[in-house]
């Protein structure tokens, strides 16, 4: 079973050991939407800003996992913010 996997730094830089790193079944991806209802709002705009609509970015991630792992890519996005980094991937 496949996870998805998040990385955040807090350099700017994804280098050396991530500061924080979270692992969600890819099955339970659909969940990842109400999950990030319990992050604060601040946080989040700090982190990705403000014009990230959340509910529309992991409306169909359990099939973008999917597709990502038919077509053998680990990587799904990257967000470098002022003072931070953030990576999704997909692991095997």
């Amino acid at each position: 079973m496949a996870n998805l996997l998040v990385l955040i730094w807090r350099n700017k830089e994804p280098v050396g050991e991530p500061d924080a790193e979270v692992k969600i079944p890819a099955s339970m991806a659909k969940w990842v939407p109400k999950l990030m209802r319990f992050v604060p709002k601040k946080t989040k705009e700090e982190t990705w800003g403000r014009e990230v609509d959340f509910d529309a970015v992991f409306a169909d991630l359990e099939k973008v996992v999917a597709e990502a792992m038919e077509r053998g890519q680990a990587e799904l996005m990257s967000v470098k913010t002022h003072d931070g980094f953030v990576k999704i991937m997909v692991e095997k």
